[in-house]
């Protein structure tokens, strides 16, 4: 049942009998328990219409029970605004398809004109709970056309909003402003007729404070400065990556970040987005004035996390600081100095300062290092290099013994991969063959990740290709602490026979 009915405009609960106010497959529809169901005569698809001039600032909301998973042919449709009160016509309006596959389910906002439907807005795949369906289904539209969805899945007891695989929760479509009817509708396999329904159905002027997602507020700690690129390449640009160190969704549209210079002074505050940038929990952002010459420099980079900014902060090269904020509240600051990079790195241009704990604060000495240069010196919009290895066993280990580069899609490099107890240890490889003479040298003086892994293409420095045979690759690795160590791997290089 809904929360409230107060100054509804329109509410059936199928208390007693269908309202006089709906029309359309009336026959094909009976009360069971207080429930809207399908009769045995009813033939897909079936609708019911109600008379409403609600579109703007309104609020529709249902509860609906599918028995078994809804799919592609068995689907349920609350229409919000129509034309025509032949929901099954051509007409103009929106509405919101709930259906599913392979055990997951999905709401879809489609906006149709005549017979044609455009998606605006599709939830990600919800996995189901059972074989069933049991939800309180709510839809909002502000007054300056903004939808948004919001659902009550199996007794929760609070809608929660539902977002697109974006994270994104609303969606702004204006297309059309008025209605004359709204309703529900049912497409069915005709051994399912039982399986479908309604409890409610209800209309209301649209309350933002009662009837939109709740809004969290955003705490000290809830988003961490993760990365920091702040002597890039000769051509290259700055970046920051932030994480939402939370359990809420928050929008970048509340966030501003400002520099710190070498004194400790900060600069002015700079908006991070002039629009709706979700972010959700668990999720990374990097902010940056040149999205694709960053993904030019670092091709392993994320690019849906990149976040344009107009022009970032001013940051210092090598003494300097950042500050994260939400309104007047400082979510996270990281001051950084030249004593932060690998002791080993010579030039530090396009290495990025990496965060290794979350749960450390920021500022406390070791929680930012140097970003791997085996890795590419930084890692936008994916898990840090630096992060504290969780492996059982350290060390460097060959994925197969044999690798054969004929670009058959099978094991053409070599892949070498490593864990590592701590970060700050550099790497050099050799690879020689069985006579002791070198071939290639792999890898000279780049620093390393906790874990991650190391490729060659079988070429020799020389760009040659070399013959078939065993190979050893010659692996040390050496820490600013003094630590060395060696390792030697044997593996063969092959052919098709």
């Amino acid at each position: 049942m809904p929360d409230d009915t107060l100054g509804v405009l329109f509410f059936d609960d199928f208390s007693e009998k269908l309202s006089s106010q709906w029309a359309g497959d009336l026959a094909s529809f009976t009360l069971v328990d207080q429930r809207l169901t399908l009769t045995t005569q009813a033939a897909p698809p079936v609708f019911l219409s109600t008379a409403t001039n609600r579109m703007l600032n309104t609020c529709w909301e249902a509860g609906i029970q599918v028995q078994g998973a809804l799919t592609a042919t068995n689907y349920v449709r609350l229409y919000l605004a129509s034309t025509s009160h032949l929901l099954h016509d051509p007409q103009q309006g929106y509405h919101l398809q709930i259906d599913g596959k392979q055990q997951t389910h999905i709401y879809s906002l489609w906006r149709q004109n005549g017979r044609t439907r455009s998606l605006i807005l599709q939830s990600r795949p919800f996995p189901n709970q059972g074989n069933a369906f049991r939800a309180r289904v709510r839809v909002t539209c502000s007054p300056t056309g903004n939808w948004q969805i919001l659902a009550d899945e199996n007794d929760r007891g609070k809608f929660e909003v539902v977002t697109d695989p974006n994270g994104i929760p609303t969606v702004k479509d204006i297309t059309y402003t008025a209605a004359a009817y709204a309703g529900y509708a049912i497409n069915f396999s005709p051994a399912r007729w039982a399986d479908f329904q309604l409890d409610y159905f209800l209309i209301k002027p649209l309350d933002p404070t009662s009837d939109g997602a709740t809004t969290q507020t955003i705490q000290p700690g809830d988003i961490l400065i993760n990365e920091i690129l702040s002597n890039p390449k000769p051509d290259g640009v700055d970046f920051v990556e932030l994480y939402n160190y939370s359990d809420k969704t928050i929008d970048l549209q509340q966030l501003h970040i400002a520099s710190v210079n070498s004194k400790g002074l900060v600069g002015s505050r700079r908006k991070v987005s002039e629009r709706s940038v979700p972010m959700p929990p668990n999720d990374y952002k990097v902010l940056t004035t040149d999205p694709t010459l960053l993904q030019r420099h670092y091709p392993n980079g994320a690019a849906s996390t990149f976040v344009e900014m107009p022009a970032l902060p001013n940051f210092n090269n090598e003494t300097g600081g950042v500050v994260i904020y939400s309104n007047n509240l400082t979510l996270d600051s990281l001051f950084y100095t030249p004593e932060m990079q690998a002791p080993f790195i010579v030039t530090p241009k396009g290495i990025s300062l990496e965060r290794q704990y979350f749960s450390t604060p920021t500022n406390q000495p070791g929680n930012f290092r140097s970003a791997a240069t085996v890795g590419g010196g930084a890692t936008p919009g994916y898990p840090n290099s630096q992060s504290k290895s969780a492996a059982e066993q350290y060390g460097f280990f060959l994925n197969s013994k044999t690798f054969s580069p004929d670009n058959d899609g099978f094991e053409d490099e070599l892949e070498i991969t490593y864990f590592l107890p701590d970060p700050g240890f550099m790497v050099n490889i050799e690879i020689y063959d069985t006579s002791g003479q070198l071939v290639k040298k792999l890898q000279r003086n780049q620093s390393l990740g906790t874990q991650g892994y190391i490729t060659w293409d079988g070429l020799s420095d020389s760009g040659q290709h070399l013959p078939i045979g065993i190979y050893i690759a010659a692996i040390e690795i050496y820490h600013p602490q003094g630590e060395t160590k060696m390792y030697r791997l044997s593996f063969v290089l092959a052919a098709k026979l």
